[in-house]
């Protein structure tokens, strides 16, 4: 799980960010957190793995996918509800921050 000041690092990107865990897995809820898309901004709920998931070293699942980014996005049910996320891998372990920062590359 995430220590006070990693969370506290996600807090100044998304204000609402929590730990949230289910069947082992540990997961930074990230509610309403703004996504570079190009020149603008979309926001959606996303949920940060921060060990590995369904064969990727860490998955960014969204409420919703973004039109136009990603390839081969699946829907996935966590924490009793459906997420989306593309095909996005080899993002490196490390602090929450740096992981989160990783995976919001593929929606620039």
């Amino acid at each position: 799980m995430t220590t006070v000041e990693h969370l506290a690092e996600i807090q100044q990107v998304c204000a609402a960010a929590s730990c949230k865990a289910e069947t082992g897995q540990n997961y930074v809820y990230l509610p309403g957190l703004s996504i570079r898309v190009g020149a603008k901004t979309e926001t959606r709920d996303a949920l940060l793995t921060l060990q590995a998931h369904s064969g990727y070293a860490s998955r960014l699942f969204l409420s919703a996918p973004i039109a136009g980014r990603g390839q081969n996005w699946t829907c996935h049910a966590v924490l009793g509800r459906s997420w989306h996320t593309p095909s996005w891998n080899n993002v490196a372990p490390g602090r929450p921050i740096e992981m989160l920062v990783q995976h919001l590359k593929v929606y620039q």
